[in-house]
C-alpha cells in the first residue's frame, strides 16, 4: 500500500533523533520522502560545514544524480531491437505535403527524410525547428554555467548531498574590489543584489575527490543559442564566491582554484512559467518533448511517456492537458501562473 503523503514529510527541531543523515551515495539504502530540519543546533549537528547561520534545510531524498549518457544509452540498446534506428545529423528544412520532408545534413552530405510523425525533442534548438514548419513556440533560452575541480583540501564532505543554498545574496567584496568592479559597467551587477539556486555537489561518489558548482545567476537573461555557448570567464570566480556563503570553507579557493578545473555551460531552454511543453503541436504531426529546463534528465522518462500517449492518442492523466500548449487556452491556470512567484530554476 502507497504511503500517505503526509507520513513521507518528517519535521526535526531541537534535539530530534529521527533524522538519518546520509551515509553513503547509494539512494536504494536512503529514506523516502523529505526530511525538513529546523534550527541552526540541529542542522550544525549534522551539517557542520554549512554556514551556522543556515536555520532551515530541506534534505529531499534519494535524489541527486543520474548520468544522462548511460540513461540514453540504455534507451538506444532498449529500442534498436524493437526496430528503432539512430542517425545524427542537423536539421536544415522541414515541408510538409502529404508527409514531412525533412532536408538533414549528415557526415557532410545533404540527405532528404520523410515521415509522417515529427517529434520536436531538440532542447534549446526547440524553437528553431518549430519555425521551419511555420511555429512559433513559446520558449526562450538561459544560460547554466558550472565549474568542477579537484577538491583536494576537503572543503565539501563527501557525504553531503547535492546542496542548494535558494536564498538570494549580496556577493561579499573588499572595499578594493567594489571600487575596481563599480568602475566597470559589465561588472557592477555583481554589485547588486544576486539570484539564489546556487549550488554545489560531490562529484564521483563516497571515493571520489572532484566537486561541482553551478548557478544560473543570468536567470533574467535570455540568449540565442550555440553548440558551443559563449562562457563568462569571470563565473569561476563569481560561483565559488557566492557558493562559500552556504560553505565557508570553499572561500579558501578563491584566487586559487586548481588549474585543471573545468568550466562548461548549456541552456535551460523554457517557457516563461517554466512549465514544459509535452504533446500535440499546433501543427498536425508534430509533437513536443520540450522546454524541460534545468529538468530534463529527471523529466525525461516521464516526458517519453505522456508524449508517445499523445503520438498514439492514448489515455493520459488529467494533468497531461496542463503541460501541453493546450494549457495557454485554460485562461484561470495561466492567470494562477502568472501570479506565482516561483518558477523553479534548478
Amino acid at each position: 500500500m502507497a504511503r500517505r503523503p503526509e507520513k513521507l514529510i518528517r519535521l526535526h527541531e531541537g534535539a530530534s533523533r529521527g533524522y538519518l543523515p546520509p551515509h553513503s551515495a547509494d539512494w536504494q539504502s536512503a529514506p523516502d520522502g523529505v526530511d525538513v530540519l529546523l534550527g541552526r543546533d540541529l542542522i550544525q549537528v549534522h551539517y557542520p560545514s554549512f554556514d551556522k547561520e543556515v536555520a532551515t534545510a530541506l534534505h529531499i531524498r534519494r535524489a541527486g544524480d543520474i548520468s544522462g549518457q548511460q540513461l540514453g544509452q540504455y534507451m538506444l540498446e532498449t529500442m534498436r531491437p524493437l526496430g528503432a534506428q539512430f542517425q545524427q545529423a542537423r536539421v536544415l528544412g522541414i515541408a510538409k505535403t502529404d508527409r514531412f520532408v525533412i532536408d538533414v545534413l549528415a557526415d557532410g552530405a545533404r540527405q532528404t527524410i520523410k515521415a509522417d510523425i515529427i517529434v520536436n525533442a531538440a532542447g534549446p534548438f526547440a524553437a528553431h525547428v518549430a519555425a521551419m514548419h511555420g511555429e512559433e513556440l513559446p520558449i526562450v533560452n538561459v544560460l547554466q554555467q558550472k565549474i568542477a575541480f579537484a577538491d583536494r583540501n576537503r572543503a565539501v564532505d563527501r557525504k553531503m548531498p547535492f546542496a542548494i543554498d535558494l536564498d538570494g545574496q549580496m556577493l561579499a567584496w573588499s572595499d578594493d574590489e567594489r571600487e575596481a568592479l563599480s568602475a566597470a559597467p559589465e561588472f557592477s551587477r555583481l554589485l547588486a543584489p544576486m539570484p539564489g539556486s546556487i549550488h554545489c555537489r560531490p562529484d564521483g561518489g563516497d571515493h571520489g575527490e572532484w566537486i561541482k558548482l553551478g548557478w544560473a545567476f543570468n536567470a533574467e537573461q535570455t540568449t540565442e543559442p550555440f553548440r558551443e555557448p559563449e562562457l563568462n570567464p569571470y563565473f569561476p570566480e563569481v560561483v565559488l564566491r557566492a557558493a562559500s556563503r552556504l560553505q565557508p570553507r570553499l572561500a579558501q579557493y578563491l584566487g586559487a582554484l586548481p588549474r585543471d578545473r573545468v568550466h562548461y555551460g548549456g541552456y535551460y531552454p523554457m517557457t516563461k512559467e517554466n512549465w514544459p511543453l509535452i504533446g500535440a503541436a499546433k501543427t498536425s504531426g508534430v509533437f513536443l518533448a520540450a522546454a524541460l529546463s534545468g529538468y530534463g534528465t529527471m523529466g525525461a522518462c516521464a516526458t517519453g511517456d505522456l508524449c508517445a500517449r499523445a503520438v498514439a492518442g492514448a489515455q493520459a492523466p488529467a494533468f497531461a492537458r496542463g503541460l501541453s500548449l493546450a494549457r495557454y487556452q485554460d485562461k484561470a491556470l495561466m492567470d494562477e501562473l502568472a501570479a506565482s512567484e516561483s518558477r523553479g530554476l534548478l
